[in-house]
């Protein structure tokens, strides 16, 4: 995961150097992996575009049948609303672990 992309992201740690910054980014995202055991942000990420292609794909072939075409255009879209729920979901575990950071700390 690309920890480097919310720095300046959370408005509880955008005061602190963007080191500082990374620095607990760093730890609740290592946080976030402990919690979740076998998942991690890398096997969600595959999980979840694997589920929406597959979700939009079968149900626009079983829907309107088979057009190339047509699902090239779900898969393009799947990928691009899979990336926005893979953004949303590692948003909020880095979130939820930051917080729970920033608690312990203080």
């Amino acid at each position: 995961m690309n920890i480097k992309v919310y720095i300046d992201q959370f408005s509880e740690i955008s005061h602190l150097k963007r080191e500082q910054q990374y620095v607990l980014l760093e730890k609740a995202c290592k946080d976030a992996c402990a919690k979740l055991k076998f998942l991690n942000f890398y096997l969600i990420a595959f999980l979840i575009r694997t589920l929406f292609v597959t979700i939009l794909s079968g149900g626009s072939y079983l829907l309107f049948g088979y057009s190339v075409w047509l699902i090239i255009m779900t898969i393009i879209v799947g990928l691009l609303l899979s990336r926005i729920a893979v953004t949303e979901i590692n948003t909020y575990l880095l979130s939820k672990s930051l917080k729970e950071i920033i608690l312990n700390k203080s």
